[in-house]
């Protein structure tokens, strides 16, 4: 690896770390129905609920978990927090009677329109002043980037939401 890589790769972490602002600025943002503060923890069981269930027919904690890279003992925790808020139901899993099957309460899908709502606006408001060929570009790179990291095996000795 040349000089200019590891620079390269060096700017790269550097974003990357800071880049979890995103969430963090999103939080001020994400209230519920009656003007209270969400804990992220939730909005991020909420976003897994929602994409899982695009893509299987039953969402369990398992699927929360590996949506957000955590032991299925924390995703079981969080989902705890989620359905006390009111955002997801537990029910009966129809494929296998040990689990519990998760869903969206329509608190739930509110909460997820609100924070995406959130989220988009601040990213459009810091990309206001990009020519759309500029945001266009790094859209399509942060996705190949993402794909890349999704596919990657993780860092040796790495453990499971832990970095």
């Amino acid at each position: 690896m040349t000089g200019s890589e590891s620079d390269d790769l060096q700017l790269l972490d550097e974003a990357l770390v800071r880049l979890r602002r995103l969430w963090t600025a999103s939080r001020a943002h994400v209230v519920d129905e009656l003007g209270r503060r969400v804990e992220m923890s939730s909005v991020l069981v909420v976003e897994a609920c929602a994409r899982a269930g695009e893509a299987t027919t039953e969402v369990t904690v398992g699927d929360v978990a590996a949506f957000l890279d955590v032991e299925p003992s924390t995703a079981s925790r969080m989902v705890d927090r989620a359905a006390t808020a009111g955002l997801v139901l537990r029910t009966a899993s129809t494929v296998n009677r040990r689990r519990a099957a998760l869903r969206l309460t329509d608190s739930g899908r509110g909460l997820r329109a609100r924070a995406t709502d959130a989220r988009l606006g601040w990213l459009g408001g810091v990309v206001a002043d990009w020519p759309h060929e500029d945001v266009h570009v790094l859209a399509a790179v942060l996705t190949r980037f993402a794909d890349a990291v999704a596919a990657a095996p993780p860092p040796a000795g790495a453990e499971r939401g832990r970095p």
